[in-house]
């Protein structure tokens, strides 16, 4: 079961996304308000990452940044040093958290025309993306010698329509973005020439798909959508660039799927929903290989009083999930195996 932990209501309006820092023992929230909110765990280092029933959350900072529109998406690089903010004013803010503890904008990116929906950094932090309605997906690279600056390795256009979100592999610089045109497309680098291209495309869903998540091993895709399903995603294992829909879990979700999270700790996925629920889902143990990718529903919870826009696990702490809504408030919860 999923046991509520916290309630944290210190946005005005709408909260976008919620993003845990690479260490576990603190995480970002955005929304309508234009603010990052940075919670980090009462009484205890920013390194230590056990979170029980008992931990408390503190608002620890609050970026009042200086976008004009809505903040829609927050990520850490995977130092944890830097944070990405897209904002639908077509930017990008980079934020240093200094010797200080305070976070300040070192640049501001721009080359997106219209609204950026998400922003992901690169699991070597050489690379991040972003997307946007204007259907592009864009990676840039960040110099490593503190100059903070930011080059556009690449645009893509492969998708015809708004471009919803951008993950990337566990790993490797492997990138998804997944579309309003109702597909996913997966990027890879190629060693050759260093040029970045869109190397598959994932159709099946019937609607928009509105998130995707890499499993630990970045061999499996999961993917949520407007039709109201989750699907799972396998690799071929005699050809990196084919992926192939081994799963298709419907029939549980009531509205909109609008995130789906794969946790890297314990292999459970969370889905956040547009009728206030989180669902939980498990796998269910193969004896072979034939049966592998069968999912279970193993709970779900009304979790909030409106539509539920982001779920994420905890990179460290097993069974931690935060979770963050149209109704303002971003909630911490565990899972409880009963």
């Amino acid at each position: 079961m999923l046991k509520l932990i916290s309630n944290l209501n210190n946005h005005k309006g709408k909260v976008w996304s919620v993003a845990w820092n690479p260490t576990g023992a603190s995480f970002a929230s955005c929304g309508e308000d234009k603010a990052v909110n940075i919670y980090q765990k009462e009484g205890s280092s920013n390194t230590d990452n056990e979170i029980t029933e008992d931990t408390r959350w503190t608002l620890a900072k609050k970026i009042g940044t200086n976008h004009e529109r809505t903040i829609r998406d927050v990520a850490w690089s995977p130092c944890g040093k830097y944070i990405a903010v897209a904002s639908f004013d077509a930017t990008i803010s980079i934020w240093e958290k200094n010797k200080s503890n305070e976070y300040e904008c070192v640049t501001t990116v721009e080359g997106h025309e219209n609204e950026v929906k998400s922003v992901s950094w690169s699991p070597s932090g050489q690379y991040f993306a972003s997307c946007s309605r204007d259907k592009n997906v864009m990676i840039w690279s960040m110099s490593a010698d503190g100059e903070y600056d930011i080059e556009c390795e690449s645009v893509h256009s492969a998708h015809t329509q708004d471009v919803k979100r951008v993950v990337w592999h566990p790993t490797e610089d492997i990138l998804l973005s997944a579309s309003y045109d109702d597909t996913i497309k997966v990027y890879r680098n190629d060693p050759n020439d260093g040029d970045w291209a869109c190397t598959a495309t994932l159709q099946g869903h019937e609607s928009t798909v509105w998130s995707v998540d890499f499993d630990s091993t970045g061999s499996r895709i999961v993917s949520a959508s407007d039709d109201r399903s989750i699907r799972i995603w396998t690799n071929s294992k005699d050809n990196e660039n084919r992926w192939s829909c081994v799963s298709k879990l419907e029939g549980y979700h009531h509205r909109p799927v609008y995130d789906v999270s794969w946790s890297k700790t314990n292999g459970l996925i969370a889905t956040a929903c547009g009728d206030d629920h989180i669902r939980i889902f498990k796998e269910i143990s193969a004896v072979n290989e034939l049966e592998r990718n069968v999912f279970d529903l193993a709970f779900t919870v009304k979790a909030h009083s409106s539509d539920v826009n982001r779920v994420q696990w905890n990179p460290k702490a097993e069974g931690i999930l935060a979770s963050c809504s149209d109704d303002g408030c971003v909630k911490i919860w565990k899972w409880i195996d009963v």
